[in-house]
């Protein structure tokens, strides 16, 4: 499924990951394999940071977002038949929805061989620590060393892509399921960062190489149980970095709800789409 991020070779994944090219990629010892050259980078250290990543761990701890996963799951059920798939979350973070939907997936008696990607190397290491039976790798979704045509599922959660490189991953008859955040999703804390919020824009309904086959929308209340899984969700999400910490405090003593709110998109290759 691999592919080498210098040459587009496969990877043997023995030992080394090594293509027939002589490039080779060795295996931490959290059992990731870095696959962004250095080259390629466009900073020292991309993506999010560890403070991000772990607040946003102990906020998933906390099952914040499970009507989102199950409902991605249900979404997954009424387009994937097949018994055995391949699962790979394109901008994974530290693995929680590619983890979550593996296990739903499992307990229906389907086989999955999932994988995720993501550019920043603090949260490939943690989902890496967490989460034993998925392979990750440190890549960019703009250029994916992945193999053409093997994916069956692929998820795109709040992660940006290139719309090319993820259908030509994507199996004919594969489905990507893409979470963007609606209208109204953490009004709370945006109106807090912002002087005048705006409501999220709507997710594209066209995509190159893509089709959309169904789109729909999930809002629900979050009840945050205690003071750190508001610290966690203030400390996650962008809006940290508009805070203070007369800010912080005041959201983590007062607030006790907040709405969560996200579309879900169904897409499939373009040719595979019946006209």
């Amino acid at each position: 499924m691999w592919l080498c991020p210098l040459c587009k070779s496969p990877l043997s994944e023995d030992g080394p990951w090594c293509c027939d090219k002589g490039h080779s990629f060795d295996v931490s010892r959290s059992g990731y394999v870095n696959l962004l050259p250095v080259q390629k980078k466009k900073s020292k250290q991309p993506g999010d940071n560890k403070d991000m990543i772990a607040a946003r761990q102990q906020f998933h701890q906390r099952a914040g977002f499970l009507p989102l996963m199950e409902n991605m799951g249900a979404l997954i059920d009424a387009h994937v038949s097949a018994r055995s798939v391949t699962l790979f979350d394109a901008g994974c973070g530290e693995g929680t929805y590619l983890s979550s939907l593996q296990s739903q997936l499992q307990k229906k008696g389907t086989t999955v061989q999932a994988a995720g990607s993501d550019i920043s190397k603090a949260a490939i290491d943690i989902a890496s620590k967490q989460y034993k039976n998925a392979q990750f790798v440190v890549a960019s979704s703009f250029d994916l060393p992945v193999a053409t045509a093997s994916i069956d599922i692929l998820l795109q959660v709040f992660a940006p892509g290139d719309d090319k490189t993820l259908a030509r991953v994507l199996k004919d008859d594969g489905m990507l399921l893409h979470v963007a955040p609606g209208p109204d999703h953490l009004m709370a804390l945006k109106k807090e960062a912002y002087a005048t919020p705006r409501p999220h824009q709507l997710p594209e309904e066209t995509r190159t190489g893509l089709t959309l086959v169904q789109r729909e929308r999930l809002a629900f209340p979050i009840n945050l149980t205690d003071p750190e899984m508001t610290m966690a969700l203030v400390n996650m999400t962008p809006f940290t970095w508009k805070f203070n910490d007369e800010q912080r405090n005041r959201l983590v003593q007062d607030m006790k709800t907040v709405h969560a709110d996200f579309i879900l998109s169904v897409w499939k290759k373009s040719s595979a789409v019946p006209v």
